[in-house]
This record gives C-alpha cells, sequence and structure tokens, in this order.
C-alpha cells in the first residue's frame, strides 16, 4: 500500500495532466497563433548581412639594435586586458573616422543612394547652413559606425567586420575598408620612417657638432691643464716662497728709499726747490719703458721657473743695467734742465729724482709680484679642479663619440628600412572577406523557438484564468464538502453510447 503523500502526489499530478489534456486547445492555439505572428514578423524585418577580413599586422624594427641599447628599448611584454581594450578602442576609432569612411563613401559611391538624399533634404530643412552633401555625408557616417566593428583574434591578427542590408555590399564595404587601412597604415609607416630618418640626419648633425664640442672643450682644457703644471722639477710652493721673499726684499727697498726721500724733500724745502720738476726725455721714457717690461717679465717668469733659472738671471740683469743707465741718464736731464743752479742743488735734485724713479719702480716691481703670486695661488687652487674637470670632459667625449656612431649606424638601418619598405607588404590579409549566403539576423530558429515559448507560458496563464473562473465540482470530496454527505457512488463519464441494433 503507497504512503498517503505519495498517493496524493500521483492523484495531483494526474489532475494536472487531465487538466491540461482538457483544455489542450488553450494551449496549443497560443502556441500556434505566437509561433505563426513570430514567423511572419521574422519575414518582414529586413535582413542584416555580415562579412569580416582578418588581417595580420608586421611590426619590424625600425631603431638600430645600437642605438636601442644605448637610448633603452621596450622590451616586448605581454600585454594586460586593459591594455589590449585600449588598443582595440584605437583600433575601432581610426577605422570609424571620418577619413577612413568619408574615403569608403567616395570609393563605393555610397553617398548616391535615393533614400539618404531624401532624409538629408528633410534634416536640411532645420539645418540650412549646411549643404546637402554635408549632411548625407553625416548620415552614411553614423550608419556606418554602427556597422563596423573590430576585433582581436591573435596577438597580431585582427578581423574587421560590417554589416549591411546587401550581403554584396557588406563584402565590398569591408574588402575597400580594408584596403583603406592598408594604405593609410602604409603611408603613415612610410611617413614614419622618413621621419625616423629626418630625425637621424638631425641627431647625427647634432651628435657631431656636441661631439666636437666635447673634443674641443677637451683640448682646451688639456691645454689650460698644461699652462697650469709646473715642469716636474719646478716645485709651485717653491716658487711662491721665491715670490714671497721678492716682496719682501722690495719692500724693505720701498722702505730705505722712502726714508731718503723724505730726508732729501726737508733739504729741498729748505732751499725752495720742492717744486722743482724733471722733464722727461725721450730717452728716459724709452728707459722708463723697457724697465716697466722687464718687471713684468721677471714677475711672470717667477711663476714658472726657480729663481735661480738662467732665464730669471738674465732678466734681472737687463733690470740693473737698464737702471743704472735710467740713473745717468737722470743725471744727464738735471744737469740740462738745472744748468744755472749751483753743484750742491743739482747733486740734490738729482738723487731726489734717482730716489723718486727708484720708488716707482720698485712698487711696480711689488704690484707684479703680488699679481704673480695671486695668479700662483689660483694655480695651485686649480689644478685638482682641472683634472676634475679633464676627467669629466674625457667621459663627455667619449659618451658624446659613443651617440655619434650609434646614430651613423642609425641612419644607415633607416636608409635600409626605408628602401624596403617601398616592395614591403606590413599587412596581409589571412582571411578575405566572402559574400554572407544567409542574413545574421533575424535568427528565425531562435524566433520560432522564442514564438512557442511565449505561446506555452500564454497557454499556460489561458488555463490557469480558465481554471479559476470555472466552478464546477471536479473531485468527490468536493462534493461531500458542500453537502456535508459521504457519496455512495460515482458514475464514470460516458462520452458516446454504443448504437442498439
Amino acid at each position: 500500500m503507497k504512503h498517503p503523500d505519495e498517493q496524493g502526489k500521483t492523484i495531483d499530478i494526474r489532475e494536472i495532466l487531465a487538466l491540461i489534456l482538457r483544455r489542450k486547445w488553450l494551449v496549443v492555439i497560443p502556441v500556434i497563433l505566437v509561433s505563426a505572428i513570430a514567423v511572419a514578423g521574422s519575414l518582414l524585418l529586413t535582413p542584416l548581412y555580415s562579412s569580416s577580413t582578418i588581417i595580420w599586422i608586421d611590426k619590424p624594427q625600425n631603431v638600430s639594435r645600437e642605438l636601442v641599447r644605448i637610448i633603452g628599448g621596450e622590451s616586448r611584454q605581454r600585454l594586460s586586458g586593459e591594455d589590449r581594450r585600449r588598443q582595440l578602442q584605437a583600433l575601432q576609432n581610426e577605422i570609424t573616422s571620418q577619413t577612413y569612411l568619408h574615403q569608403l563613401i567616395r570609393d563605393l559611391g555610397l553617398d548616391n543612394d535615393p533614400e539618404v538624399a531624401l532624409q538629408a533634404a528633410q534634416m536640411r530643412q532645420d539645418n540650412p547652413g549646411l549643404s546637402l552633401e554635408d549632411l548625407k555625408y553625416h548620415i552614411l557616417v553614423s550608419r556606418l559606425r554602427e556597422r563596423i566593428s573590430a576585433s582581436f583574434v591573435g596577438n597580431d591578427q585582427i578581423q574587421i567586420t560590417v554589416e549591411s542590408t546587401d550581403p554584396a555590399k557588406a563584402r565590398d564595404m569591408v574588402t575597400q575598408l580594408t584596403t583603406i587601412l592598408e594604405q593609410e597604415k602604409s603611408k603613415y609607416e612610410l611617413e614614419k620612417i622618413l621621419d625616423n630618418q629626418t630625425f637621424a640626419d638631425n641627431q647625427l648633425l647634432r651628435m657631431e657638432h656636441e661631439y666636437q664640442l666635447a673634443l674641443d672643450s677637451f683640448t682646451a682644457a688639456q691645454g689650460r691643464l698644461t699652462q697650469q703644471q709646473l715642469p716636474e722639477h719646478i716645485s709651485s710652493q717653491e716658487n711662491r716662497q721665491e715670490i714671497l721673499s721678492d716682496i719682501d726684499q722690495t719692500k724693505r727697498e720701498i722702505n730705505d728709499f722712502s726714508d731718503e726721500s723724505t730726508a732729501i724733500e726737508s733739504q729741498l724745502a729748505q732751499w725752495d726747490l720742492s717744486r722743482a720738476r724733471l722733464r722727461y726725455t725721450d730717452s728716459l721714457v724709452t728707459l722708463r719703458t723697457r724697465i716697466d717690461g722687464q718687471i713684468a717679465t721677471f714677475a711672470t717668469m717667477m711663476e714658472k721657473y726657480a729663481w735661480n733659472d738662467q732665464n730669471i738671471t738674465n732678466v734681472n740683469v737687463r733690470l740693473n743695467n737698464n737702471a743704472r743707465f735710467l740713473e745717468k741718464e737722470i743725471e744727464r736731464a738735471v744737469h740740462e734742465q738745472y744748468a744755472s743752479y749751483p753743484e750742491n742743488q743739482q747733486l740734490l735734485l738729482r738723487r731726489h729724482f734717482v730716489v723718486r724713479e727708484n720708488l716707482d719702480i720698485l712698487n711696480s716691481r711689488l704690484s707684479q709680484l703680488r699679481q704673480s703670486l695671486d695668479k700662483l695661488d689660483e694655480r695651485i687652487s686649480s689644478l685638482p679642479r682641472l683634472q676634475v674637470d679633464l676627467a669629466e670632459l674625457e667621459r663627455e667625449v667619449a659618451d658624446a663619440r659613443i651617440y655619434r656612431d650609434a646614430f651613423r649606424s642609425e641612419e644607415t638601418t633607416v636608409e635600409i628600412i626605408s628602401e624596403r619598405a617601398k616592395d614591403r607588404t606590413k599587412y596581409k590579409i589571412i582571411e578575405p572577406a566572402r559574400i554572407p549566403l544567409v542574413p545574421f539576423w533575424p535568427d528565425k530558429k531562435k524566433i520560432v523557438v522564442m514564438g512557442i515559448l511565449l505561446g506555452l507560458v500564454i497557454g499556460g496563464a489561458a488555463v490557469f484564468l480558465a481554471e479559476m473562473m470555472d466552478n464546477s465540482f471536479k473531485r468527490v470530496d468536493e462534493v461531500e464538502q458542500l453537502l456535508d454527505l459521504p457519496v455512495l457512488a460515482t458514475i464514470p463519464r460516458i462520452d458516446k453510447l454504443p448504437m442498439m441494433r
């Protein structure tokens, strides 16, 4: 004996099946009607055909390996999903740009469509400032952008798909769009190669110039270092000490002559000769000029030679000789200019002018020696800096030479690539577009299935409503519950009686 629950389930399922069979036309009729309407509606829809092509994109290296090694090239890494999405969006924007689509419209004569011309004429009423041609292109570009798509089907492979109501036109549009893409990309790549060549030429000129400047700076620094350096047997510190010693000696001589000049001026004041002046002769001017030049030469030599060097000895000898000649020339000039003065006054004036000239010469010598000392100190302090600068310039020359050679190699590489690019196809069609045999939309099978499902839903709802609105007795327990009396017997339904013979 079955469990009561299981017996109830069997009764419920049977009742449901009986209900469906009893009201089967409420299910069948909506299914047939809705499916028929769906099929009829799909026949009224304008079918859309899709044609596509697959293109392989080559990515050659347009930069020499030497330059990539120097400036650092991008390593080929696996692109992330976001990078591929951006690349795909860029490609989609490119093939649906006005440049591409206008060319596509002109090549295939898509603007000759009467329907488009009529729609453009209607739009012109609201846009009187635009020409009919502009409006037609606007309409066509908007339509084409909705029907053109691009996708990646591999690392270097893209698929371009075009939808149209005409299968042949779909094939023609995707073929022509591929041609435009190849032309534009090839033109862009060639322009890029030419730009790279121009860039390489300009950079080579700049690198040549920078290399020459670096080389000139290095050579000049070497010259400055050579000038600053003393011979190995001469020490800068020793020269500095000799110059300081000479400065001290010169200061003592200046003090001695200053004291003597003070005493002489006192005597001149007693004889009322304080205003006496010596008129310089040509010989005096020549001697004094020669002495000043020899002082400058002596001070300069003290920077480079030892104090006992023969060159410095010779200058000192000539300087002392000219000093004696100057004294004799002063004596002769005083004798000529003050011949009427007593002998003792002439002697005093002669000594006065000699002392003054010696003071002037010694002060000039002191000034020149101090300048030489400053230069020597600067040389001593600048030598380490010059050596560092020279090492840095040497590195700059080496770097500039590397870059110059790299751009020379780049120039040759670009020239080769430019020549090869003229006969080289970078974009290869590996799956040409074909005329689609069947439309991709509307999908009649899917529409029929959806119509059947919708009919079943509607039929089921109709059965449910009909059952809810039916007040007749369907089960024995309903009668017993209503009458509160037990049912003694039931008579089965007899659809047809047998005919009596």
